[in-house]
């Protein structure tokens, strides 16, 4: 796959096997593909936009990492669009949605209530703030990479992913 993006854009600077293999250390290898085409497809080119838009506009980015105890044991883990049942409150998807069956609702429910005051408080105000004691979710900026991850608990971080922006650069990747 390199090989072909590397022949169409010459000028492309594309991570070495080693900075890829140091990017993904805490993977099991046969997992470094599906991290691979995750990042290429979803994380990076958000990571990307942000850091552009973030020039001309507030940006405030956010990672979802709040995953059920069935979607941990299927390894699926926070996937891509799994926050949207979240942000719109719609848990229970009915007797056949598996999400839940071996527990986590109680704090899913949690989890949306704190995702859906921040994107009202966003609507209403133009700031995701959260209830009094909860992180400030600060504007993302290219100096500190400033997000806020949505777990069981929600933090604020900088630098978020920093070492798959070491490994995959700054150059956006495009395929043609």
């Amino acid at each position: 796959m390199f090989e072909g993006i590397a022949s169409e854009q010459p000028g492309l600077a594309l991570p070495t096997e080693e900075e890829i293999r140091a990017a993904y250390s805490g993977m099991r290898t046969k997992a470094i593909g599906m991290g691979v085409a995750r990042d290429i497809g979803f994380r990076m080119p958000t990571l990307w936009f942000a850091d552009g838009h973030s020039t001309s506009a507030p940006v405030y980015l956010y990672r979802f990492d709040f995953a059920t105890p069935m979607l941990r044991l299927l390894r699926l883990g926070a996937a891509h669009a799994t926050e949207l049942p979240y942000v719109w409150g719609n848990l229970a998807a009915g007797p056949k949605d598996p999400t839940f069956k071996m527990g986590g609702l109680k704090q899913g429910r949690k989890v949306s209530q704190r995702i859906r005051r921040r994107w009202v408080n966003f609507a209403t105000t133009g700031e995701p703030t959260g209830a009094l004691g909860e992180p400030v979710w600060r504007r993302y900026r290219r100096e500190d990479r400033a997000a806020l991850v949505i777990d069981k608990q929600d933090k604020t971080v900088t630098d978020l992913d920093q070492q798959l922006q070491a490994a995959w650069g700054d150059q956006v990747l495009n395929f043609r």
